[in-house]
This record gives structure tokens, C-alpha cells and sequence, in this order.
């Protein structure tokens, strides 16, 4: 199993969809590691930025003719030896470093948490200090930087046909979950052989909701272990970190969110450690924390999270 490097390049992103009949980059063996660089901007991006535009990044804007915009440019799909459909893809996100030294935020009209507040678009350019790990912003404040991936995902069903990247779904996409970082997993289900994963979106901090429609926009480069699980299944994506067991939802309703996440937990919590599903639920209003993962990208997000202390430290990784 030789780990990979793939570097973002026109050959190797899609810009702004997802689907089922994207050629893979690249394979795999279940269990083997891939490293990938992503890099992000829409054309006004860079048509204003007051810093020099990455090379990866001006070849894919000459180059790439297809696009969906608005919309992310992914890295990938890789293809996962022996993924087949209704397999779980196990995604250990091993290294999530950041590949830029500029970043951006932008709200526009009728988007983000308050679409009718603000009448004219707005370009956020900010300084990145690697060295600190933190954003300068032009107001003078400085964000700590905690990088992750907004965007993971496996393939959709071919049945869905091609969709875009900003909605997140059942096969992940852009999901904007800021616990994602270095030293998580997250768990997607397979709908296609090879599973088809893709990432982008490179976040080098983001709250929770992602508020005005974006975090730091910025490229990235991350490390991933890919491993098809055979003895689990999945219809909603589902994460781990080293404390925290994380069900995640994605609809237009808040409280549909919350009606799936707090029922995949209790479904955890009975199947793992033998809990009656009224203890389960008792349960999680003493200890589970129900977080809005953003409310920016058409589905929404709602992610519930329960102590690994409850599970009496069991882990759901491979």
C-alpha cells in the first residue's frame, strides 16, 4: 500500500460538482494514505485580491472549463479499492496544514444568516500567519487558526445525477463542520464502487453556524487514511474524535436536523452499549451537546455530540 500525493491542478479538481460519473484521479487501497493539496477562489476573488494568486490556483481558473459557480473546486475523487455501495468509507483525517499565506471571506445579498441586511457584496482579504497560526483581519483583531476541510465527501448515487457542492447531503460535501480537524474521523456512506472521495473548501477557522455564508477561505493541504468498512452501515455521515461521538444531519429545517441526529445517537448508544432507547434519550438531555454545524448553504446543519466517556471508551475506528 504506497501512500500518494496529488496535487491540485486542472487535471485533478472539479470545480463546483459532484457526481457519480467523475473519472477518479487516482487509486487506492483500502487502508492506504493519500496527501492532496486544495486551493480555493472564485473569480472575483482574485480578480481583487491584494496579494499574489497561488500558481495551482491561476492554472485551474485558465484551465478548467467546466464549472459550477458558485461553488468549491475539489480535489479528487480517489477511488477506494473494494468500496462498494451501502460500505461506510472511514476517512482519518490524519494532517490538516495550511498552504497559503492569504485568505478571504465575502457576503453578498440574500445569503448567510441575514440575507436581507446587507445590500452590497463585501470582499474580505486576511493575512496569514503561520509561524503564530493565527488571521489578521483589516480591522486590526487577529483569529486563532484551527484548519479543517469543509468540504469531504464520497460520491452521490448516480441516480441523483450531477449536483452542486454548496448543499451538503447524505454523502457528505460540504459539510462545514468545524471538529473535523486534524486527528478526527469521519465516517461517509458508499454509494458507488470506489467510493469516489473528493475534498476542498479549506477553512482555516470557522464558528459554528458560519454565519455570514463563509469562513477563512484559504488553500489547504491535508493527509487521509481511507479504509471501506464492511461491517458498518450509514445513512447520515458520522464522526470521532478522540472525546466525542458526532451524529450530523443536513435540511432547509433546523428541527428536522435535530429529529435525525438525536435518533442516530440514541440508535449508538443502544446498539454500543446496550441501552434502552428511553434511557438513551434521558440520556442525552444530561450530557449531549446539540450544536448548529452553519445555516449558509441551503441544507443546514445540526451535529450532536456525546462524551466518549458514555461509551465507555469504545471507538467505532477500524
Amino acid at each position: 500500500m504506497d501512500d500518494i500525493h496529488i496535487e491540485a491542478t486542472p487535471d485533478t479538481v472539479h470545480w463546483g460538482y459532484l457526481g457519480a460519473d467523475i473519472p477518479p484521479v487516482a487509486h487506492i487501497d483500502s487502508g492506504a494514505r493519500v496527501t492532496i493539496s486544495t486551493v480555493s477562489g472564485l473569480p472575483e476573488v482574485i480578480a481583487d485580491s491584494p496579494y499574489p494568486i497561488p500558481p495551482a490556483l491561476a492554472s485551474v481558473h485558465k484551465n478548467v472549463k467546466k464549472r459550477l459557480v458558485p461553488g468549491h473546486i475539489c480535489t479528487g475523487p480517489i477511488a477506494v479499492q473494494g468500496a462498494r455501495r451501502g460500505d461506510v468509507l472511514q476517512v482519518d483525517i490524519e494532517d490538516v496544514t495550511l498552504d497559503s499565506d492569504w485568505a478571504y471571506t465575502g457576503i453578498r445579498p440574500l445569503k448567510g444568516a441575514l440575507p436581507d441586511d446587507f445590500d452590497e457584496r463585501q470582499m474580505t482579504y486576511l493575512e496569514i500567519d503561520r509561524v503564530k497560526n493565527i488571521a489578521r483581519t483589516p480591522w486590526g483583531m487577529d483569529v486563532p487558526l484551527r484548519p479543517f476541510f469543509g468540504v469531504l465527501c464520497t460520491a452521490p448515487p448516480s441516480s441523483w445525477g450531477e449536483l452542486s457542492t454548496v448543499p451538503p447531503r447524505r454523502n457528505g460535501g460540504n459539510i462545514d463542520n468545524r471538529e473535523l480537524v486534524a486527528g478526527s474521523t469521519l465516517y461517509l456512506p458508499v454509494y458507488v464502487d470506489g467510493a469516489l472521495f473528493s475534498a476542498g473548501d479549506g477553512h482555516g477557522a470557522q464558528g459554528d453556524g458560519e454565519i455570514c455564508t463563509a469562513a477563512v477561505e484559504m488553500g489547504m493541504r491535508g493527509t487521509f487514511k481511507l479504509t471501506v468498512r464492511k461491517d458498518m452501515s450509514l445513512e447520515w455521515p458520522l464522526a470521532e474524535t478522540d472525546t466525542h461521538i458526532i451524529t450530523m444531519a443536513f435540511d432547509p429545517d433546523l428541527d428536522d436536523c435535530v429529529v435525525i441526529v438525536v435518533r442516530r445517537m440514541i440508535d449508538l448508544l443502544e446498539e454500543h452499549c446496550g441501552l434502552s432507547r428511553a434511557d438513551a434519550y434521558t440520556l442525552l438531555s444530561y450530557a449531549g451537546d446539540l450544536r448548529v454545524t452553519q445555516v449558509v448553504n441551503g441544507n443546514k446543519g445540526i451535529h450532536l455530540m456525546l462524551n466518549k466517556d458514555f461509551f465507555h471508551g469504545k471507538t467505532l475506528r477500524a
